[in-house]
């Protein structure tokens, strides 16, 4: 239990809050010429991507350039995400949509969020890179600043990850703080298990987070639900958990994925650190039960079967997650 007092003094000093760095102003001047990249990654975001993007240009960006270089980085939305997202290319300079097929042409990987982020740091320019969800309903710039605050007023902080209240939203009316449910159901058993020294992390799986660009440039990716995972026991492998923090971004919401699609994050997930663990042949196919592919304004279903086994079973063949090179690596071996 000796890790306990380790996990006890990060937790006082690599935690922060991200309202301790509402100051844009001297946000700004903790910059001292860094350039800092926020990358998006979308899939039929339509409800949420403009409100996001305009609270980032009218409150972030307004009086100070926080954000030098905002990509959206499609992975192939069939609404109007796409329209939105040129939309506000044309309109702000900063902004720049692309999509993941466009990017690195040559090299054939599994298209997923994974893939999108490591396209989108392949892309991005700045000193520092940003990751922020594009399904957030309650989206504030605290969710941006905050992460970027330990990064310049922390010289040992390197890499930030943010946590927050997640509620659990079914409908209008019902409500809880039930969210998560991949996160505790599955990560953390499996991060006490394997990596207790991460067990610290409130939310290892969240979307919004970042770090120095050499940092995130020499971990490896996974092309799906498995890159937030593998990025933090990549980090903590590689440099140690003191350059790693997290920061309070105070609460959440967004669409919850169905119960079926949770199946296949889990899958995903308990992969992507099993393989890293253990010399056993591991099966790479999920049998699923009852897929459901309802999408509404609370929840929604990006998963697809390949076939159904009969009225219970759908099967996904090849589910599981592709290794991504690091950045640097891809470079040196391919340019």
């Amino acid at each position: 239990m000796f890790y306990l007092n380790n996990i006890k003094s990060w937790l006082e000093n690599n935690t922060f809050n991200s309202l301790d760095f509402s100051n844009l102003n001297e946000l700004f001047k903790k910059k001292n010429n860094k350039t800092i990249s926020l990358v998006i990654p979308t899939l039929n975001e339509e409800s949420t991507l403009e409100y996001i993007i305009e609270k980032i240009m009218n409150e972030l960006n307004n009086d100070y350039k926080i954000i030098d270089e905002l990509i959206i980085i499609d992975g192939g939305s069939t609404d109007n995400t796409k329209i939105i997202g040129q939309n506000l290319s044309n309109k702000y300079d900063v902004v720049k949509l692309i999509n993941e097929e466009d990017i690195l042409t040559s090299y054939q990987s599994k298209k997923g969020k994974g893939n999108q982020l490591w396209k989108g740091l392949y892309y991005s320019t700045g000193d520092i890179v940003i990751y922020c969800d594009s399904d957030i309903k309650n989206f504030d710039v605290r969710m941006i600043y905050g992460l970027i605050g330990p990064l310049l007023n922390d010289n040992k902080i390197k890499f930030i990850k943010g946590f927050y209240e997640r509620p659990l939203i079914i409908n209008e009316s019902s409500k809880s703080n039930e969210g998560g449910r991949v996160t505790e159901l599955c990560a953390r058993p499996m991060i006490n298990l394997f990596y207790p020294d991460l067990s610290g992390f409130i939310q290892p799986l969240g979307g919004e987070y970042g770090g120095y660009r050499n940092i995130l440039e020499s971990v490896e990716y996974m092309t799906g639900y498995g890159v937030e995972m593998n990025i933090l026991i990549e980090i903590f492998e590689k440099y140690g958990i003191d350059i790693m923090g997290q920061v309070d971004l105070l609460k959440r919401e967004h669409r919850h994925q169905s119960t079926n699609a949770l199946s296949k994050m889990s899958f995903i997930i308990m992969n992507t650190i099993l393989r890293r663990n253990t010399d056993a042949k591991l099966n790479s196919n999920l049998l699923i039960k009852n897929i459901t592919k309802n999408n509404n304004s609370f929840l929604k279903n990006n998963i697809e079967d390949d076939n159904n086994i009969n009225q219970h079973f759908s099967l996904i063949n090849n589910a599981n997650d592709e290794i991504l090179p690091a950045i640097n690596k891809f470079i040196n071996d391919h340019f």
